[in-house]
């Protein structure tokens, strides 16, 4: 039997990688490279005779280095785990919150695109996000959701 056959057959019933999975050994590489990155600062102080930068820097590398192992681990337990079940719907609730996220970026980033032409704003009795042409003056709006009307300056 080929290697590959004797790892599908491990990976059966297995969770395997997924979106989550991705980001956390993503997130704990990151915490690795911080370590290392932590190690080099330690030593570089320690020849300027700055101990207590350079005891700083070691403490700073131990916490790196504990968060990116925990995280590593963690990594194995999602993608060997046989409760699929369990770890498809903390992806699920994963992938909703990065899509909330993105939709929130995605909203800043065409705001600050449309900040010369549309002035932004929110009713004052429902919060509900509006925009309105800017150079109006004073106009009337009735707000969408709540059907409140007020007064506002564009």
């Amino acid at each position: 039997m080929s290697f590959r056959n004797r790892l599908y057959r491990f990976m059966e019933g297995r969770n395997g990688v997924d979106a989550l999975s991705v980001f956390i050994n993503r997130l704990s590489f990151g915490w690795l490279f911080g370590a290392i990155l932590f190690t080099f600062l330690s030593i570089l102080f320690m020849r300027r005779d700055a101990a207590a930068a350079s005891t700083v820097f070691r403490v700073l590398y131990f916490i790196a280095y504990g968060l990116g192992l925990i995280l590593l681990i963690l990594w194995f337990f999602r993608v060997f785990s046989k409760n699929v079940a369990k770890r498809q719907a903390e992806n699920t609730r994963y992938q909703y919150r990065m899509q909330k996220l993105r939709r929130k970026r995605a909203s800043v980033k065409q705001q600050w695109k449309d900040r010369k032409t549309y002035k932004y704003f929110r009713c004052p009795q429902c919060r509900q996000k509006m925009r309105a042409p800017r150079h109006k003056g004073r106009i009337r709006v009735t707000c969408s959701k709540c059907s409140h009307v007020f007064i506002t300056k564009t």
